[in-house]
């Protein structure tokens, strides 16, 4: 019997084996169509192929895309630009729009946990700027009137603008020292247009807190226009939306204190 187009799959040889060449190709099923050629013999490149390595997810943007928190405040909101290569088109309204995000590791010396995102346009009254993960930025935003939290960016406005800026950490121990770095880099004069109001230090859990973290904390309020310590709200912690609840007096005073700096 002739050989078929298909190959092996229609082999009718009288033996119990197919010859060795077609063995190793057979499907199934009998009868079935031949795969591509490439199913045989061509393996798919490697993603990194001529030397170039894949760059992985987290190598431009560990922090949440800043875009996303801006609006969810009613800000215009665009999307984000590839990672400080290039920048948006302006926007034809005049309002909010992000441009440029500079990743952390390539922000400007001294370099601390926060990158850097230009804006153009009408922000915030207020920024809040997380010194880490989960430092606590959503929840006052949530608080406070005509806020947006950053994310773990630095806004800096396009020439002449200005943001309003605070830094949030949590009392732990690598909360603090991201905050020192955060704090370090703003004294250094690298980031035009931003006037930090101060920082807002979150406990990280009920209860009194350590000497050595007091101290941390004291060290760090030298280098700040304003403290503001916030105790542990257990309501937050169990989801209970912030804006729907009565503050905590530490909270009432911050919130109070911060409208004050703004409307002056």
């Amino acid at each position: 019997m002739p050989p078929s187009p298909s190959g092996a799959q229609a082999y009718e040889g009288t033996g119990s084996e197919a010859p060795p060449a077609m063995a190793a190709t057979q499907p199934q099923t009998y009868g079935q169509q031949a795969a591509p050629p490439q199913a045989y013999a061509q393996e798919p490149g490697p993603p990194q192929a001529y030397g170039q390595q894949a760059a992985p997810p987290q190598a431009y943007a560990q922090q949440a895309a800043p875009p996303q928190a801006y609006g969810q405040q009613g800000y215009a909101q665009q999307a984000a630009a590839p990672q400080g290569h290039g920048q948006q088109a302006a926007s034809p309204s005049g309002g909010f729009v992000a441009q440029a995000v500079v990743p952390a590791e390539r922000a400007p010396s001294p370099q601390s946990a926060l990158g850097l995102v230009t804006y153009s346009g009408q922000g915030p009254d207020l920024w809040l700027s997380s010194c880490h993960g989960g430092a606590g930025t959503s929840t006052l935003a949530a608080l406070l009137t005509n806020s947006a939290s950053a994310g773990r960016y630095w806004p800096v406005p396009a020439p002449p603008g200005h943001s309003r800026v605070l830094l949030v950490a949590r009392s732990h121990a690598a909360g603090l020292l991201a905050a020192q770095g955060a704090v370090a880099q703003w004294a250094a004069g690298v980031l035009p247009g931003v006037q930090l109001l101060g920082l807002v230090v979150v406990a990280d859990a009920p209860g009194k807190r350590p000497k050595p973290l007091s101290d941390l904390v004291r060290l760090i309020a030298g280098g700040v226009p304003r403290l503001w310590e916030l105790p542990w709200v257990e309501a937050f912690r169990l989801g209970d939306p912030p804006d729907k609840m009565k503050p905590p007096p530490a909270y009432a005073r911050m919130i109070r204190e911060v409208s004050g700096l703004i409307a002056g």
